[in-house]
């Protein structure tokens, strides 16, 4: 459990690289199951609600009900990757309420970019180059079908976790505010990012 632990949180034993390598496999879980609740709430609305409404915008239709669950599912997402990133990853001692807003609003620009904007614009050329539906099932598992909307939310996925890697470490978590353990004093500091 002392490993498990050390690699969560972090230990002073750790060499500037090792903390380099622990902080991006902390990323990659902590991306993993912000993914995961966010792919929960989006299947159990899916699931939960059947009526869709086709909605007009600029000569081009989109599903509501896409959008609705995109971003339920979002608001979950943002509360479990904040939690995960300030304790695991950043380990940032700042002020909660500043990361937090900094953090919902790096996350607004790249849920309307990416989960919205692109996701939008690969289920329409998915339909394009298909001819098909995005809503067409694809397989079913059981009584669950996977459709092409799901497919592109998965290929979206990883364009969401770097550019979410990226605005957090840029604009979110400060340097001054990330424990190091490898400053003389052990104090808090961001000698650890100079070199990422």
């Amino acid at each position: 459990m002392g490993m498990i632990k050390k690699i969560v949180f972090g230990d002073p034993s750790f060499t500037e690289s090792q903390e380099k390598k622990r902080k991006l496999f902390m990323y990659l879980v902590s991306g993993g199951l912000t993914t995961a609740a966010n792919w929960i709430v989006y299947i159990i609305f899916d699931i939960a609600v059947k009526a869709d409404m086709a909605v007009s915008l600029f000569g081009f239709e989109f599903s509501l009900k896409i959008a609705v669950k995109q971003i339920i599912g979002w608001i979950v997402a943002v509360v479990v990757a904040y939690v995960l990133n300030r304790i695991t990853v950043f380990r940032s001692k700042g002020n909660v309420f500043r990361e937090l807003i900094t953090f919902a609003g790096a996350r607004v620009i790249s849920f309307l970019v990416l989960e919205l904007g692109v996701m939008y614009l690969m289920i329409w050329a998915c339909e394009a180059i298909t001819g098909v539906p995005a809503s067409t099932a694809m397989t079913h598992i059981g009584s669950f079908a996977f459709t092409y909307d799901y497919l592109v939310k998965l290929i979206n996925c990883i364009f969401v976790i770097i550019a979410n890697y990226v605005l957090s470490k840029l604009m979110v978590f400060k340097k001054k505010d990330m424990v190091d353990y490898n400053a003389e004093d052990g104090a808090s500091s961001g000698k650890e990012e100079t070199n990422a």
